[in-house]
C-alpha cells in the first residue's frame, strides 16, 4: 500500500479563505438561533464532524444528525449513534433519499422547542418561529436536508464539496433554518482525517494523490469488506496494486496503446466508493 505521499502533504489546502469568512459570520449569527444541529457523514461520524463546532455553538441546544444512512454500514451507524448518545449527545438518523426518514429528527425540533412556545404563550404572545442554525462540513447533505425539512427545493444542492457559500434562511412549518456554507478545519492529519473524508466525496478529488488514495481503499475494503468487494468486481486480492491493475483490465481502463490507465481506474473506483456502489461502506476504522 502506498500512502507515503498522502502522509507527506505539505502543502494541501484544507482551509480556504472563504472557510475562514464563513466560520466568522457563523459566530456572528449564533445569538440570532435558538439551537444548533450538525450534520455529520454516517459512513464517518467523527472525522466528518468539526472539532470547531464545540467553541461555535457555546451554549445553544446542539444535537447530531447523521446523515446517508443508506450508503453506510447498518452495525456501525447503530454503534457510532450509541457512542454519541452515551455522551449525551442527541442523534437522529436520516436517509436523504427518503423524506420519512426526518420525522424523528422534525419531532426533536419541535420537543426542544415546546418551553419555548410554551413560555409565549404564556406571556400572550404569539409564539415566533424557532429558529435553527444547520452546520456541517462540505458535502454532507446540509442543503438536501434542509429541502426535505422545507418540504420544497429552498436550498441548492450539489454533490461537490464547498457547493454551498453564503449563508440563507429557510423558512418551514414552525421553525426556520439558516443553510450555512460547509467549514472544514485547518489541521485534517489527525485519525486519518483527511483520507476518510476523501473517501466519502467531503474534500475534492484532487486534493490527495488519487493512486495512493485508492490503494488505501483497496487495502481497507479487503480488510473489512472482502465480500462486497468479491461481490463487486469479482477479483481475487493479492495486494493494492496488483487488485488495481486486474480492474483496470476488468473494466476496459487502458490506454490507446493498450497499457493500463491506473489513474482512470483509480478515479472510477473511488466514485464507486463514494457513490455507494459496492454497497453499505462504513470507513471511521480505517488505518494506514
Amino acid at each position: 500500500m502506498t500512502d507515503k505521499n498522502i502522509n507527506n502533504q505539505a502543502n494541501v489546502n484544507w482551509f480556504p479563505g472563504h472557510m475562514a469568512k464563513a466560520i466568522r459570520e457563523i459566530k456572528e449569527k449564533l445569538n440570532l438561533v435558538d439551537m444548533v444541529i450538525e450534520i455529520c457523514d454516517a459512513r464517518a461520524p467523527f472525522s466528518s464532524s468539526n472539532p470547531l463546532v464545540k467553541e461555535l455553538v457555546n451554549n445553544k441546544f446542539y444535537f447530531k444528525v447523521l446523515s446517508k444512512i443508506d450508503l453506510a454500514d447498518d452495525a456501525k451507524t447503530q454503534e457510532y449513534k450509541s457512542k454519541l448518545e452515551d455522551n449525551n449527545i442527541p442523534c437522529c438518523l436520516v436517509n436523504l433519499n427518503n423524506k420519512d426518514s426526518i420525522k424523528p429528527l422534525v419531532n426533536k425540533i419541535k420537543e426542544v422547542a415546546k418551553p419555548m412556545v410554551e413560555k409565549d404563550l404564556k406571556r400572550g404572545l404569539k409564539p415566533r418561529n424557532v429558529r435553527v442554525m444547520v452546520i456541517g462540513i462540505p458535502n454532507v447533505g446540509k442543503s438536501t436536508l434542509i429541502n426535505l425539512l422545507a418540504k420544497r427545493k429552498s436550498a441548492g444542492v450539489g454533490n461537490i464539496p464547498g457547493f454551498t457559500r453564503a449563508q440563507k434562511w429557510v423558512h418551514c412549518d414552525s421553525f426556520d433554518l439558516l443553510d450555512t456554507p460547509g467549514i472544514l478545519w485547518p489541521n485534517l492529519k489527525e485519525n486519518n482525517a483527511g483520507i476518510k473524508l476523501s473517501l466519502i466525496g467531503c474534500i475534492k478529488s484532487d486534493v490527495l494523490p488519487v493512486l495512493d488514495l485508492a490503494h488505501i481503499a483497496i487495502n481497507f475494503l479487503n480488510k473489512h469488506y472482502k465480500d462486497l468487494l468479491f461481490a463487486k468486481y469479482g477479483i481475487q486480492y493479492k495486494d493494492d496494486e496488483s487488485y488495481l491493475i486486474d480492474l483496470s483490465i476488468k473494466m476496459g481502463h487502458l490506454l490507446k496503446n493498450g497499457e493500463i490507465d491506473n489513474i482512470r481506474c483509480a478515479t472510477f473506483l473511488l466514485n464507486e466508493i463514494k457513490n455507494g456502489k459496492i454497497g453499505k461502506v462504513s470507513v471511521e476504522n480505517l488505518e494506514v
